[in-house]
């Protein structure tokens, strides 16, 4: 490639002594686009000129590698009219740069979560998933739809139907969302077979894959008298391997197998007492739950167990050593985790270790009033293995406790 340019270069001098980058044939810049490895300088070549944006897709042919995680900072759901509202501001903790998007498909709406580098956007019954790098959007069901059923034989075949009363439950003009977690488990626009694992107030865990018309609610009967084993008490929800598991708030783990519709109880005790819960999957495969005690109980702080499994029976081990994994956990219920090994080619390479969880948190209030306070977020990096921590960025800025919650995301170009 190199050769190639000082070709070009020595066949057409110009005139008056700099090249005209913008004028690159496109065949070299469609090969300079497969040898882009980092999300950053993809979206800064695209920022050249016109020609290089309209030569370097939106959504290029190859998946990048693994890029490191931004935090959505928060923002205002419901704010004056007349407010800009489509402003969206992400923090690359590798660069420490910020990046501003403009994107009116979230204004005055929530971002309730967000997985393989979209974001779940809730609009009272409306749901969607957004690609904020390349604007593109896919439309899931409505939640006025009513949903199918899923059962899984023979633990729930004792259960009544679904009572169709539940789907008046929802409420979409508290201020409040309806949506908790949200899981993809590929990247939709490269698999047609994607899922959408949502855990939603008073249905629990529903799902549909991009161009279903209606969900599909996991279980059977929903309502008090029959109330299914995992139940509306499910606290956290992960995917690993083709399998999905959720925790109630006892520490029991259900396993769904969607494709052959198959559901398994593990009967696994362990106090979660209140606290934040979040599961996810180490790089060995070893399922894994990470307690946010955050000063509720006795014994604050961060508590991670791993899953002793002894067929249907089940122990939650406490542990400080979870490998090669790397755990990112914010305040809006979402949890994912990494392999060390995925940011080895990116702009980290060595310097990232294993064992290691990245969460947001909210500083020490700027003041407050009726409406509520002001304060700052920053980021830390935890070692599991003694809790240790460091402070790995400076303040992001001031916001107010009735916006959105600080939230993890992927970029991605797919």
């Amino acid at each position: 490639m190199r050769n190639f340019i000082e070709r070009q270069r020595t066949n057409h001098p110009p005139a008056n002594g700099f090249r005209d980058w913008s004028h690159l044939p496109s065949e070299l810049l469609q090969l300079i686009s497969e040898k882009i490895s980092s999300f950053t300088d993809y979206i800064s070549i695209r920022a050249v000129c016109v020609s290089w944006r309209s030569a370097f897709s939106t959504c290029p042919s190859h998946q990048s590698p693994p890029q490191f995680p931004w935090l959505m900072l928060p923002y205002n759901p419901n704010p004056c009219t007349g407010n800009d509202t489509s402003l969206r501001i992400f923090y690359d903790p590798v660069t420490c740069r910020t990046f501003e998007f403009n994107l009116p498909e979230t204004s005055r709406k929530r971002v309730v979560g967000s997985s393989h580098g979209w974001l779940i956007i809730e609009d009272g019954p409306n749901v969607s998933l957004l690609n904020p790098i390349t604007k593109a959007v896919i439309r899931l069901p409505s939640f006025t739809t009513p949903p199918n059923i899923l059962h899984f034989p023979p633990l729930e075949e004792d259960l009544s139907p679904y009572p169709p009363t539940v789907l008046s439950r929802l409420t979409y003009d508290t201020g409040e969302p309806n949506i908790f977690n949200v899981i993809l488990t590929s990247y939709p626009t490269l698999d047609r077979g994607c899922i959408v694992m949502v855990l939603v107030r008073y249905w629990n865990l529903v799902f549909c894959r991009v161009g279903d018309e209606c969900w599909t609610v996991l279980g059977g009967d929903q309502n008090q008298e029959h109330r299914d084993e995992i139940g509306e008490a499910v606290l956290g929800v992960t995917y690993h391997d083709g399998l999905f598991y959720s925790i109630n708030r006892h520490g029991k783990v259900a396993v769904y197998d969607l494709q052959s519709c198959k559901k398994e109880l593990i009967d696994s005790m362990v106090p979660i007492d209140g606290s934040h819960c979040y599961l996810f999957a180490s790089a060995s495969g070893e399922l894994l739950m990470l307690l946010d005690h955050h000063n509720r109980s006795e014994r604050s702080g961060i508590i991670v167990y791993k899953l002793i499994r002894d067929g249907v029976k089940g122990k939650w081990e406490e542990t400080h050593e979870i490998g090669d994994t790397v755990v990112f956990v914010d305040c809006s219920r979402q949890c994912f985790s990494l392999p060390v090994n995925a940011f080895r080619s990116g702009p980290i390479g060595d310097r990232m270790e294993g064992n290691r969880l990245f969460h947001p948190y909210n500083t020490k209030a700027v003041c407050g009033n009726e409406d509520g306070y002001l304060f700052n977020v920053a980021i830390k990096s935890v070692h599991v293995g003694d809790l240790s921590y460091e402070k790995i960025n400076p303040n992001l800025g001031v916001f107010h406790s009735t916006w959105s919650k600080s939230m993890w995301f992927s970029p991605s170009l797919c």
